[in-house]
C-alpha cells in the first residue's frame, strides 16, 4: 500500500508533525511539514536548522524562521501518526 502512490494528494501531508530520514543528513529529524507539491515538501524544524547552522556557519544568520525544502528524492524514510480511529468517534 502507498501513501503517496498515483492520484494521491501530498497535501495529506501537510500540517503532519513526523519523523524523517533524509539521504542528505547522517541521521533523523522531527518537524511539521509546511507545504508539499509534487516534488518535495517545506519541513519546519528546529532540529535540521541547528543541523544546517552547523554546516554552513554564518549563512542562515540572515534569515528569520528558515523553512527547509526537501525533495522526496531524498527522502529515506518518514513516520508520522494518523488519528486513532476509536479515538476520533469518540
Amino acid at each position: 500500500m502507498s501513501l503517496l502512490g498515483p492520484g494521491s494528494s501530498h497535501a495529506k501531508l501537510v500540517g503532519k508533525r513526523v519523523l524523517l530520514k533524509s539521504s542528505l543528513f547522517s541521521r533523523a529529524f522531527a518537524g511539521t511539514i509546511a507545504a508539499a507539491d509534487e516534488v518535495g515538501f517545506c519541513f519546519i524544524s528546529d532540529e535540521l536548522i541547528a543541523a544546517l547552522r552547523e554546516i554552513t556557519g554564518n549563512a542562515l544568520n540572515g534569515l528569520d524562521k528558515p523553512n527547509v525544502y526537501l525533495p522526496f528524492s531524498t527522502l529515506e524514510w518518514l513516520v508520522f501518526s494518523e488519528m486513532n480511529s476509536a479515538a476520533a468517534s469518540a
